[in-house]
């Protein structure tokens, strides 16, 4: 009997002492709540499929999911400040892969990141980047916005939020010889009122044109994607207009590197889960016109390393020097 005692305060020490050692998780993990910040600002289409998202595993988790925006270095500050948390899971950055896949490394004489140097929960959407316009400018395609133009001597302009936006003006201006002016904004939401205002030509838009396109107030004048975009099939890629600078996206959750297994697998299961909600699936087509493309794991690695690799070539291609 008495060496039973024993037996069981020796358990319930080591039991104690493992408790107490850092990180090691006993209790399941949510047992807070989870931060997803943003790093582009409110109103795009980043920050709006993170709220989306973000209402879903709250469900699926149990605990309170709060999204936050933080702002800076085209959707890049977010992610440097991610390398600097505990990899925990209960801080989560929603972002485009081009966050990472061309921002780490655009105009950067060292890479900020690569994209080997974050965990993964998953994709959730293929966004189709374009170049759109207002309705009723006179022209209906592209060719027909540069003929108007060289017509009254104006060069095109063109807003941006981030992103390979400026890579892409760079290459409308070298491959079609036309001057471009380039506009940075914060974020999709103020891009389209600067083209709602008739402030400029083109938006280059990840999404946040969506209901406005749907509205009939603005129209696709070019897929910047490698294909068409199957929701405006008569809009032609860039390349098919003889400019060669296609660019792919997701909209991705990522995590600080070194997230236990059991964590990663637990939040992964939450995504995937939500990415065949069919509400969630009609949610971000009819608002965003994006199609889901759930992908976690090493599927999700190869891709986000394949796509550096894709925009590594595009710089040395079009990289403008300002």
């Amino acid at each position: 009997m008495k060496f039973k005692s024993m037996k069981h305060a020796m358990l319930a020490a080591a039991a104690c002492a493992i408790a107490a050692m850092p990180g090691i998780a006993v209790a399941e993990f949510p047992e807070k709540e989870i931060t997803i910040v943003v790093g582009t600002g409110a109103g795009g289409a980043a920050d709006a499929g993170a709220r989306m998202v973000g209402r879903e595993m709250e469900k699926i988790l149990g605990k309170p999911i709060v999204v936050i925006n933080k702002v800076g270095g085209g959707g890049t500050k977010a992610l440097a400040l991610l390398t600097k948390e505990k990899p925990d899971g209960y801080t989560l950055v929603y972002a485009f892969s081009h966050h990472i896949t061309f921002g780490g490394q655009f105009k950067r004489k060292t890479p900020l990141f690569k994209a080997t140097d974050f965990d993964y929960i998953g994709s959730i959407t293929e966004p189709r980047q374009s170049l759109i316009s207002l309705t009723g400018r006179g022209w209906t395609d592209l060719k027909g916005m540069l003929a108007k133009l060289k017509a009254e001597q104006k060069p095109i302009r063109l807003v941006y939020s981030g992103g390979p936006g400026r890579l892409v003006a760079t290459a409308l201006q070298k491959d079609l010889n036309f001057p471009v002016k380039v506009i940075r904004e914060s974020g999709g939401g103020k891009s389209m009122q600067r083209l709602l205002g008739g402030h400029v030509d083109i938006a280059f838009s990840g999404g946040a044109h969506s209901k406005y396109t749907e509205a009939g107030q603005t129209m696709v004048l070019a897929s910047v994607h490698t294909d068409r975009n199957p929701d405006f099939p008569n809009a032609p890629t860039l390349e098919e207009l003889g400019v060669h600078a296609a660019t792919t996206t997701l909209q991705i959750i990522v995590a600080p590197r070194g997230l236990p297994n059991a964590i990663k697998d637990r939040l992964a299961g939450a995504v995937m889960k939500i990415s065949a909600m069919p509400n969630i699936v009609k949610l971000f087509h009819d608002n965003l016109t994006m199609s889901m493309r759930p992908m976690k794991g090493k599927q999700l690695v190869d891709y986000m390393v394949a796509e550096e690799k894709r925009f590594t070539k595009l710089i040395a291609d079009y990289d403008d020097g300002k």
